[in-house]
């Protein structure tokens, strides 16, 4: 196939000679298509194997003919011979790794290198998964705590207040953070982390301060449940972090504690009856409270130089399915497909995510509380922290979105220190994060208009510009949906018209025993997409008549929690979308509708149809092989609803 490659084609090629393939068929770069296939045929013929009657020039001329055959089919295919031409054997691997088909020409060299600088980033990301985050911090609290006078005592005015307060703007922090991470064995992983720290002065350090950091870490796997790492300082001898972790299928258990330098050397110094210094130690299990439930309970136990502490949390997440198909969110049905076409908003995935805990940790005591919720179609993130405590309450509210390669977030923070607000910018795992004071002092107003203004700019970004970008992928997804079914489901299309003239006699037959006693006759029956919209236009497939074969006895009765497309007569007209049966029927006089989504059961008449004391039929087969028809109370089929 054009611009597609297999791994033979490049197997056992000089990975420096760019020219090999023209060698092999004695060829400028210059030759024509012509050209090739000629030298092609004339060396295919001399190097055939069924031309060969010595064994011994057999196994050679085998080997040559294999190797002119690689030739033709790089230098004869026009994207396989360009990529070839442009970076030799590495362009062949390249052409594996994306589609250049419908590439114009005059594009094809520059997006095969950005193919190749993006294969040469992954090459270092999957050695050492490098992770750097710049951090720059301001001190705007000038903007809202500061008031500024004239030369003569009086207020100025609050443009001028404004330009004042923002030349006072400083920048209060700079640091820089690098990790990576290599692969020593199977089970053991290496990190490096370093960090520089360049901060205004304050306190006890007036005129500033830099602040330097490089810890290790040795990561190794004992086995699948049990974890273990340790972490040290590789500038100085400050001690050891150990941490610990077992897992099971219903809790973890994990364990950490830090030797200092001064505890390591204890045993060799007089005490001098002096307290014998003890670790700090942390242990917190996490374990599965309900047998078939996500949510778990948490409880952390510590002791630390500052005091113990101890904490007791409860955590539970779910996910959410608002689209037409579903019935509840915890029963799954047969109709899921592995993969989703995207919804008209974006918002119809969603999981949810919360937290309730509180700790004792004597004047650092409080109540806490987390809720999130996930938008996994947009990739979007909300999440709101509440705690209360002796130092007051405080909150935090933010959002982020993240994608294949980048993120962006921003949250806002109000606590007894001030009000920060922070934005985070991601990609390709390269961090810049903004943390800006806005207030030094407790002030709620400025956390919630710092917290509106942003939410207001997310929620017309939306409007604006996700959810017309969603909707413009959906109509892609069902526009080449629409053509898929044109051109490779025409046997499947064939199939179902054939199935639907088998079925046309006895739908015919049912239908006038309906009519002849006023029972339940289908009009209109069709089967596609649960939204309407421009892009599900022709996707619905007409059933009127494997529907009205299925009516028995005035009823009509389809069992949920399946796919309806495996019905005679049905079919599914785009996977991946959530798609309803809509029925327009007759029923003693007077016509109904009714849309039932996928993964519901059909039970026709609706009971709000049968509120009349009325009388239906039902047909009953005789022993001499005749039909007639017979009343049945309204009560009876009430009976047969109920399966």
């Amino acid at each position: 196939m054009p611009g597609n490659v297999d791994g033979s084609i490049d197997a056992g090629l000089p990975p420096d000679d760019q020219e090999h393939f023209y060698s092999v068929l004695n060829l400028p770069k210059t030759a024509s298509d012509q050209e090739i296939r000629e030298r092609y045929r004339q060396l295919s013929i001399v190097f055939h194997p069924d031309k060969q009657v010595d064994e011994r020039r057999k196994e050679a001329a085998t080997q040559r003919f294999l190797e002119v055959q690689k030739a033709y089919e790089v230098l004869s295919d026009p994207v396989t011979r360009r990529a070839y031409d442009i970076l030799g054997p590495e362009g062949l691997q390249l052409l594996q790794s994306a589609d250049f088909k419908h590439v114009a020409e005059e594009e094809f060299e520059d997006a095969l290198r950005r193919q190749q600088r993006e294969q040469a980033r992954l090459r270092v990301e999957q050695a050492v998964h490098p992770r750097g985050n710049i951090t720059i911090g301001f001190d705007a609290s000038s903007l809202f705590d500061d008031e500024y006078a004239a030369a003569d005592g009086s207020l100025v005015s609050p443009w001028q207040n404004f330009l004042f307060a923002l030349h006072d703007v400083r920048k209060n922090k700079f640091s820089v953070r690098h990790r990576i991470q290599a692969e020593v064995s199977k089970k053991t992983w290496l990190v490096l982390a370093s960090r520089v720290t360049l901060g205004s002065g304050s306190g006890n350090r007036p005129g500033g301060y830099v602040g330097s950091t490089m810890m290790g870490t040795v990561r190794h796997h004992f086995s699948p449940r049990l974890d273990f790492e340790a972490t040290t300082s590789l500038l100085s001898v400050s001690g050891l972090i150990l941490k610990s972790t077992y897992r099971t299928d219903d809790y973890v258990v994990t364990c950490q504690s830090e030797l200092s330098s001064a505890f390591i050397a204890q045993p060799f110094r007089p005490r001098r009856n002096g307290p014998l210094l003890l670790p700090p130690l942390s242990v917190s299990v996490f374990r599965r409270l309900f047998p078939k439930s996500p949510t778990q309970g948490m409880l952390e136990a510590s002791i630390s130089p500052t005091g113990p502490r101890i904490a007791i949390g409860v955590t539970s997440s779910a996910f959410h399915d608002s689209s037409p198909d579903r019935v509840t969110d915890d029963e799954p049905s047969d109709t899921e497909s592995p993969f989703r076409a995207p919804s008209s908003s974006g918002l119809a995935l969603y999981s949810s995510d919360w937290q309730l805990g509180f700790d004792l940790a004597g004047l650092g005591s409080g109540l806490n509380g987390r809720y999130g919720i996930t938008f996994l179609e947009l990739g979007v993130t909300f999440q709101t922290v509440l705690r209360l405590g002796f130092a007051g309450f405080t909150w935090l509210a933010g959002g982020d979105w993240r994608g294949n390669n980048a993120a962006i977030g921003a949250n806002v923070s109000v606590n007894s220190d001030g009000v920060v607000v922070r934005v985070d910018a991601t990609y390709h795992g390269q961090t810049l994060t903004l943390p800006i004071i806005l207030s030094h002092e407790h002030n709620q107003s400025v956390g919630l208009w710092a917290a509106v203004l942003p939410s207001t700019v997310l929620a017309l970004v939306y409007h604006f510009r996700l959810r017309p970008r969603h909707r413009k992928q959906r109509l892609t997804y069902l526009q080449q949906a629409r053509q898929q079914l044109r051109e490779e489901k025409s046997d499947l299309l064939r199939q179902c018209q054939e199935t639907i003239l088998l079925l046309q006699d006895t739908a015919s037959r049912h239908m006038r025993a309906e009519e002849a006693c006023d029972g339940l006759v289908i009009l209109d029956a069709r089967y596609g997409p649960s939204e309407r919209d421009e892009g599900t236009e022709g996707l619905d497939v007409d059933v009127t008549i494997p529907v009205r074969a299925l009516v028995n006895s005035s009823q009509l009765y389809i069992p949920g929690k399946r796919s309806k497309a495996g019905i005679p007569g049905f079919y599914d007209p785009v996977a991946g979308v959530p798609k309803t049966l809509r029925v327009r029927y007759r029923f003693r006089g007077r016509e109904h509708y009714a849309e039932i989504p996928d993964s519901m059961p059909v039970v026709l008449p609706l009971k709000g149809t049968l509120r009349f004391p009325t009388q239906m039929c039902a047909m009953i087969l005789r022993g001499d092989g005749t039909r007639s028809f017979h009343n049945v109370t309204k009560e009876a089929l009430s009976l047969g609803a109920q399966h």
